[in-house]
């Protein structure tokens, strides 16, 4: 009852969240018969940071309301506005998404239609589930229970149990159960006692739950070809780390006058030597202390055709008298949000590059902000935090400051998935003195890979 509860609460959520941000679309409309340039173009802003949301909660309705005003903001500011053009073209060809009825054999019995698990086979590469028609993806949900004592990784699935099915549990699992659930799902239950990475592949009427190897000993993911014959190798992967700052630009100044561009010089060799341990091809933007243009830093990353582009950065207080609350580590991908958190940490990263805000144009801007690379950014942000803080946690108590959005412009430009994570607050005394510590730039580190390791594995 609370799980379905949970579940409600969040759809609703969903939903008031989306109503809201297209009835903010549509009271710019008014405004835009009657704003000045300065307020046309905050509104411009504002559109895009919707259009974003609109990305990632993959809203048509809102995308499309966007896009036009954002083609109409564009057409008054004389700002190159064919990107959005083509997308809202795009999106208004699409047809209306018409669902497909499932195609089963002609019988005699009416009942045939209903789909039936008739057999479960196992080995020690994964789980066959064979059913009476074809399934669709959609008949399948799962999530995953967490505890200190045991990994359940649960998959329901659209159809019945007939009868009982008899198979053997594969000595990877602690625990297999295939159960009826309720009268139209089937629960099947994988449990482990560490935590544990699945595949899940649909092949017209069978259904396999592969096992991926533990990523600890991970050098190159293989999976068996009775099962898949894709693979994921560390060596076919290329990332560039960016220590930020350098040289001339000393970036923050913490406690104890220490600078931020020493210690993240510091994590990312760490965390370079870590990359290539478990097989990366790794390339830094710079290996000692000089200045680096922030536009050469993705305009190398691009030469070198890299997978993912990683800035490392530390964060600082505004103020004095923050120093002492503000801390957390954070990790951030490009969008034009406006938060006024995002907008402090952008302005703080963003300082030494004033002659590199000119050679980005509006429009350069604009040409980055496509689906694919902000969704896979996101998905980037999210593992590498999560890693990060698991590692860091193991011997020290760290403060979740999230994943965000902000405009940051290393970022801009790079034509791979691109993340920026700010190590903690330098201006903060034991954040300070933690960033210089080895030990701790080691868990960094780990983290920063772990999350790396993640990000490829699950996509």
């Amino acid at each position: 009852m609370l799980k379905k509860i949970v579940i409600l609460v969040f759809i609703a959520f969903s939903l008031f969240a989306s109503s809201t941000y297209l009835n903010k679309v549509y009271s710019y409309d008014r405004q835009m018969s009657l704003a000045n340039d300065s307020t046309m173009l905050k509104i411009f802003h504002s559109l895009q940071s919707i259009y974003i949301k609109s990305i990632i909660q993959n809203d048509k309705t809102l995308k499309i309301a966007t896009l036009k005003r954002l083609i109409k903001c564009s057409k008054i500011l004389k700002i190159d506005g064919r990107n959005y053009k083509r997308e809202l073209s795009t999106l208004l060809k699409q047809p209306k998404t018409i669902e497909k009825k499932r195609v089963v054999p002609k019988s005699n019995d009416s009942s045939y239609s209903i789909l039936r698990l008739l057999s479960v086979t196992t080995n020690n590469e994964g789980i066959k589930f064979k059913f009476n028609h074809h399934i669709r993806d959609r008949d399948i949900k799962s999530f995953a229970l967490k505890s200190s004592r045991f990994y359940r990784k649960i998959y329901d699935i659209n159809a019945i149990l007939p009868i009982k099915i008899k198979f053997k549990k594969p000595y990877i699992l602690r625990k297999l159960r295939v159960a009826q659930y309720n009268k139209k799902t089937i629960r099947v239950v994988l449990e482990t006692k560490k935590s544990r990475a699945y595949f899940l592949k649909i092949d017209k009427n069978t259904v396999v739950i592969g096992f991926v190897k533990k990523l600890k000993k991970i050098k190159k993911v293989t999976i068996s070809n009775k099962f898949q014959q894709s693979y994921f190798r560390p060596s076919n992967k290329i990332i560039v780390l960016d220590p930020g700052h350098g040289g001339k630009d000393s970036g923050a100044i913490g406690y104890q006058g220490r600078y931020e561009k020493k210690a993240v010089l510091q994590i990312a060799l760490k965390c370079a030597k870590e990359l290539k341990k478990r097989g990366y091809r790794v390339y830094l933007t710079r290996n000692r202390d000089y200045f680096v243009r922030l536009r050469n830093r993705t305009r190398f990353a691009n030469r070198k055709n890299a997978d993912l582009f990683i800035s490392i950065h530390a964060n600082a207080a505004p103020k004095k008298s923050e120093y002492l609350t503000s801390k957390g580590l954070e990790t951030f991908f490009l969008s034009p949000d406006r938060s006024s958190r995002s907008k402090h940490v952008a302005a703080l990263e963003n300082r030494s590059a004033i002659s590199d805000m000119d050679y980005y144009t509006k429009n350069t801007f604009l040409s980055v902000m496509n689906r694919a690379k902000i969704i896979q950014s996101n998905k980037m942000a999210l593992d590498a935090q999560q890693a990060i803080l698991k590692s860091l946690r193991k011997k020290y108590n760290v403060v979740d400051g999230g994943v965000r959005e902000a405009p940051f412009w290393v970022l801009v430009g790079a034509q791979m998935p691109a993340i920026l994570i700010e190590t903690g607050y330098i201006t903060n005394p034991t954040e300070g003195v933690r960033l210089f510590n080895p030990e701790y730039q080691k868990l960094l580190a780990k983290g920063i890979a772990d999350g790396v390791d993640n990000y490829f594995l699950k996509n």
